[in-house]
């Protein structure tokens, strides 16, 4: 197979990601509702949006506290932490976007390295999907 190939067939899923997002909401960023890119709140998914709290807790805590400040930080913007659900909410889908790209390329701003697992992912952005929702 071309290596041309191989590159597109490996890089589609996240540029199709990347683009989920693109189109149309011009109307402040940060607000979700039921066509984002977050997906719908699944029935019965209470232990896994909780695995998804659990993960945003432990994963993202150490540079998102609102108690954070100045180096501690490492560049995470001052607005979002994920001990303050008002801003786990506002920022939801950017924070969906920021895990889905990780570490794999430094994100923006995220450590090298920090790509979670697709399981952890899927986790968090249900959780993200069904608080964003109430």
């Amino acid at each position: 197979m071309p290596v041309r190939t191989m590159l597109l067939l490996c890089f589609a899923p996240f540029v199709i990601g990347a683009l989920q997002g693109c189109g149309g909401d011009d109307g402040g960023g940060g607000e979700t509702s039921g066509g984002s890119a977050l997906g719908d709140c699944p029935p019965d998914s209470a232990a896994q949006a909780d695995t998804g709290y659990q993960a945003l807790q432990t994963q993202c805590a150490p540079c998102h506290l609102s108690t954070s400040e100045g180096a501690s930080r490492i560049g995470a913007p001052e607005d979002v932490n994920v001990d303050d659900p008002a801003s786990v909410t506002a920022e939801a889908e950017e924070i969906l976007a920021e895990i889905q790209i990780g570490g794999a390329n430094g994100g923006d701003g995220m450590p090298i390295g920090s790509k979670l697992s697709d399981d952890t992912i899927e986790a968090i952005r249900v959780f993200l999907a069904c608080d964003a929702a109430q």
